[in-house]
């Protein structure tokens, strides 16, 4: 019994522990989305990682699409946090492509946020609707309902 306890206590350390840098994370986010809002327009690209590094990126943009602030968060864990650079100071969101972020190191999640916030600008910009994918979890479940309803 004594051992169930410990490892009782343990789980909801654990839990609290994962909650608050979670918290910690939103926060993070928050804190540059209200300043990057306050400048103009935000656009916002996410690639999530699974097992690998996901990453969010955030460009606070005027209406044409340039440039003024760029962050990002890259990491595996919670305890990642947002970092600011200035590497895509003065460029157009839309001349973002492969071949540029490969020039400037971008590789994995981080490159691939980057061009969805591409993408991201320029749907909202021409009235179409961001639809968010859909994680293995979330087709398993679709699939499990659909075969459900079959039988």
């Amino acid at each position: 019994m004594g051992n169930y306890l410990y490892l009782g206590i343990l789980m909801l350390a654990v839990f609290l522990l994962q909650y608050l840098f979670t918290y910690l994370q939103m926060n993070s986010f928050k804190r540059y989305f209200s300043k990057y809002i306050k400048r103009g327009k935000v656009c916002i690209g996410i690639r999530k990682g699974g097992v690998k590094k996901g990453a969010i990126v955030m460009f606070s943009i005027d209406d044409i699409g340039n440039i003024k602030k760029y962050a990002y968060l890259y990491g595996l864990t919670s305890f990642a946090r947002f970092k600011e650079s200035d590497i895509f100071n003065k460029l157009n969101i839309n001349d973002l492509d492969d071949e540029i972020l490969k020039e400037l190191g971008f590789a994995g999640n981080l490159k691939l946020a980057i061009l969805n916030a591409k993408d991201n600008f320029n749907k909202v910009k021409n009235g179409e609707k961001i639809c968010e994918k859909k994680t293995i979890f979330q087709n398993m479940r679709h699939k499990l309902i659909n075969n459900r309803e079959e039988i």
